[in-house]
């Protein structure tokens, strides 16, 4: 038996095996992925008799409401039950009291953690708080499939910037839009579709005021539910002004100036003070360089169409690829089919010439 395993094992009740906690660690993370509650962490909480069975469960639905594990007792505990729980309970003073004094007042035995909280106010205090007053707790169980639930929170939490994720969309060879501006629609009704969830999975959304002028976009998520937060539209000028009859001046758009170009660090920066941890960066091909020249892209998501433009319109990436040792080496982490186009998921590697 692996130190993990006996760990998990140690953590609770015979009745209740290693099966269990994890499966119930796995309906936390569907909990905590329900809801995205930036600049706040994402937290799902289940609660467990001492047979095993769901008591209760609980998750953070928003900033400045109840935390996940106070909205699972509140749902009902009894003295001794084991509470699983995503993240790290807090043990400072925020909008909510701290969630460690909730536990202990609930009198819940054994608190079973995914993963520590990253944030300097947190990481490791509520633990320690727990231990001390007596309550057998237990760190990582499934941490990753945790981290993955939250990424932005943790890479926020580590980095001080937002997790910047490129999207770009374009035909077979590479081009988003035709010599004369046209690009209406390069990609299937389809794989739109999944681009709109792919902003609803983000806190904010990044172009540049040449796409504002050019199209007027909305940069909404348009899925046909009333229930969808909306991410903030984000767009960075030089000198022009958001034109006021425009659908981003109507949904009150956040504009970061510089006359010499936005800085990408500092975009990324900025967006957590305005509780998103997140962004998609949309801009079209010049601030596609830009962030990819500033190594401020943490993801790309391109949506390549069963399609052919036969020639140079505008490239996906501006600028021009010089000498071979230009190239950006990128791990691909999926490839999907979207109706007839292709969706390419990467991340820029971090390990070439090691």
């Amino acid at each position: 038996m692996g130190e993990r395993e006996r760990l998990v094992r140690h953590a609770v009740d015979n009745a209740v095996d290693r099966s269990d906690v994890e499966s119930a660690m796995r309906d936390a993370i569907d909990l905590a992925r329900s809801h995205r509650p930036h600049p706040n962490p994402r937290v799902g909480a289940v609660v467990l008799t001492p047979d095993g069975r769901v008591r209760a469960r609980g998750s953070h639905v928003a900033a400045g409401l109840a935390h996940a594990e106070r909205v699972a007792i509140d749902a009902g505990v009894e003295r001794g039950d084991t509470m699983v729980v995503t993240l790290e309970p807090c043990d400072h003073h925020g909008a909510t009291p701290p969630c460690t004094e909730a536990i202990l007042r609930a009198g819940i035995g054994r608190v079973i953690v995914g993963a520590l909280d990253p944030d300097d106010r947190v990481s490791g205090r509520g633990v320690a708080r727990l231990r001390d007053a007596g309550v057998d707790v237990v760190v990582g169980v499934l941490a990753e499939e945790v981290e993955a639930a939250d990424r932005a929170y943790f890479h926020h939490r580590r980095t001080g910037r937002a997790f910047a994720t490129l999207k770009v969309a374009s035909t077979l060879d590479g081009q988003v839009a035709a010599l004369d501006g046209t690009s209406r629609w390069i990609t299937s009704p389809a794989a739109r579709e999944d681009a709109h969830r792919l902003r609803a999975d983000h806190d904010a959304v990044v172009v540049g005021m040449g796409t504002v002028i050019a199209d007027d976009p909305r940069l909404d998520v348009r899925l046909g539910t009333d229930d969808t937060i909306q991410p903030l539209p984000v767009v960075l000028a030089a000198e022009r002004a958001l034109p006021d009859d425009s659908h981003l001046a109507a949904r009150g758009a956040l504009v970061l100036r510089d006359p010499a170009g936005v800085p990408p660090d500092r975009v990324l920066r900025t967006l957590p003070d305005h509780g998103a941890l997140s962004a998609l960066i949309e801009g079209g091909p010049s601030i596609a360089r830009a962030f990819l020249d500033a190594h401020a892209v943490d993801e790309v998501v391109w949506y390549v169409a069963g399609r052919l433009a036969g020639g140079t319109g505008t490239p996906a990436i501006a600028g021009t690829f010089e000498t071979i040792d230009d190239l950006r080496d990128l791990e691909i982490l999926d490839v999907s089919r979207i109706g007839p186009d292709l969706r390419i998921t990467a991340r820029p590697r971090t390990d070439v010439g090691e």
